[in-house]
């Protein structure tokens, strides 16, 4: 078997480093940003999204309160209120810095 640590090997090895690393700055290159960093549109998107959503389910909620305690319309201005500012905190928490990255749950 050959000696692996012959200068001529090590030069090799150091050669094909340079190459793979030239190769995957090319690739990296040609696909553009990476997938964690959204657009300004994905963002305003996701954004409107998690509003939009957190109203209409609490809407969603106090309308189907109401129509089986036969209340109306109460629970559905309670839930109306408890929903906008659920999606508000949801826009804020978005809107800070990294807010996509850690969606995890509250620090």
């Amino acid at each position: 078997m050959g000696n692996d640590r012959s200068p001529k090997s090590s030069n090799r090895l150091r050669e094909f480093d340079k190459r793979l690393q030239r190769a995957q700055d090319s690739i990296q290159e040609k696909q553009g940003p990476k997938p964690n960093q959204q657009s300004a549109m994905g963002a305003a998107f996701h954004i409107a999204t998690e509003l939009i959503v957190a109203v209409a389910l609490g809407v969603g909620i106090g309308w189907g309160l109401d129509s089986w305690l036969e209340t109306k319309p109460v629970f559905l201005l309670i839930f109306f209120c408890l929903g906008s500012a659920a999606g508000v905190m949801n826009v804020i928490r978005l809107s800070k810095p990294g807010g996509t990255e850690n969606r995890s749950g509250p620090e």
